[in-house]
């Protein structure tokens, strides 16, 4: 190894983090070409070693200003020292501690959104996101322009460097924390497909009964989304975050999507909540004809019964048309539950509905 090598060497060691190729340049004394060549060579070195600390280039598709802006500065070649991802695990609690949880959260939002402006991540995160803003700044794992009356937000190369990314630009980030989320949020069978809907990244676990295999998996679940009703169940088993979801009528998936919107797309989640008002208002029209035709009286076996008839608008009576859940095995009028329904979070709810009102609808014939 020549005097040069050691001095690259011994200048990325001592940074802790990536250094741009020009200020190499500026250590050993020549040109960017040249530092290229020898930093190169030094990675060629590294590698032949099989040592557990590797040096990686780094290059941006996009500039960083002097403040740490994004501008429309040249793209960047930088070198980092780190140690190889086999080995990361084994001196993990040797490193900096990690971003407190909530901190996290909101420069995932950002990563995952890139760019976003920073008033719609406080609708999204709370007042406490001004904070994280802040924080994150403080270690540039952030910038922030301006906008009109706000600021958009997005991440830097330190980002990658942070999180020991090969690449930095806004897709690759997308694409690495989808990986790196979906092990983080967990979904029971029943939501995984308003998950996908929402473009959420989620592994399917399953957490009322779980098997030695989901026991596994909550090791790496941050976020736990369940049906209302089984928290205490699950906590016998899961200590992290759980979100409860309620999905009997349009209005109540509706009301549960704002739990999760954070963790998706907008457009996606947007789409979603279209598609859901455009439902309801279709099934409240049918009922809304069905009474005028029809006096409609019905009679709920069960409390979810009553939920969707209330819903609905059908006065509710004891010797109305009595309406049941399949799995009773009563009732003038069933409509499908668990073991008869779609998969489709959506499509169990328009069946319910369907169920019924084409039911009432024989009726008026």
């Amino acid at each position: 190894m020549d005097r040069e090598q050691r001095i690259i060497e011994t200048a990325l060691f001592a940074a802790g983090g990536a250094v741009g190729l020009n200020r190499l340049s500026a250590l050993i004394g020549t040109t960017d070409e040249d530092t290229s060549r020898i930093a190169d060579d030094l990675i060629e070195e590294y590698s032949k070693r099989e040592s557990g600390i590797e040096i990686v280039r780094l290059e941006s598709e996009f500039g960083v200003g002097a403040e740490g802006e994004s501008g429309s500065a040249p793209p960047q070649i930088r070198y980092l020292m780190r140690i190889k991802s086999e080995y990361a695990e084994c001196v993990r609690s040797l490193a900096p501690k990690e971003l407190p949880a909530p901190v996290l959260r909101t420069l995932s939002m950002i990563a995952y959104h890139q760019p976003v402006a920073q008033s719609d991540l406080v609708k999204a995160r709370g007042n406490s996101a001004y904070s994280h803003v802040r924080a994150l700044l403080d270690l540039r794992l952030i910038t922030s322009v301006p906008k009109g009356h706000t600021r958009l937000l997005m991440t830097t190369p330190g980002f990658a460097e942070y999180f020991g990314m090969d690449a930095d630009d806004p897709e690759a980030v997308r694409r690495v924390l989808s990986a790196k989320m979906a092990s983080r949020i967990g979904v029971t069978p029943m939501y995984e497909s308003l998950m996908g809907r929402c473009g959420i990244p989620y592994v399917v676990v399953n957490a009322y009964n779980p098997s030695a295999n989901d026991l596994a998996l909550f090791g790496d679940i941050r976020l736990l989304v369940i049906s209302k009703g089984y928290t205490d169940k699950v906590k016998q088993h899961f200590s992290g975050e759980i979100i409860e979801i309620v999905s009997t009528t349009f209005d109540d998936l509706i009301g549960s999507l704002s739990a999760i919107s954070r963790y998706g797309k907008k457009r996606d989640v947007s789409k979603v909540l279209s598609e859901l008002e455009e439902l309801k208002e279709r099934y409240h029209e049918r009922s809304r004809k069905l009474n005028t035709k029809l006096e409609v009286r019905a009679k709920p076996a069960t409390e979810m019964a009553a939920h969707i008839l209330n819903d609905l608008g059908f006065a509710i009576s004891q010797t109305g048309i009595l309406v049941a859940p399949d799995y009773l095995g009563i009732g003038d009028i069933t409509f499908p539950t668990h073991k008869d329904a779609p998969d489709d979070v959506i499509a169990r709810i328009c069946a319910r509905y369907d169920a019924i009102l084409d039911s009432f609808d024989e009726r008026t014939r």
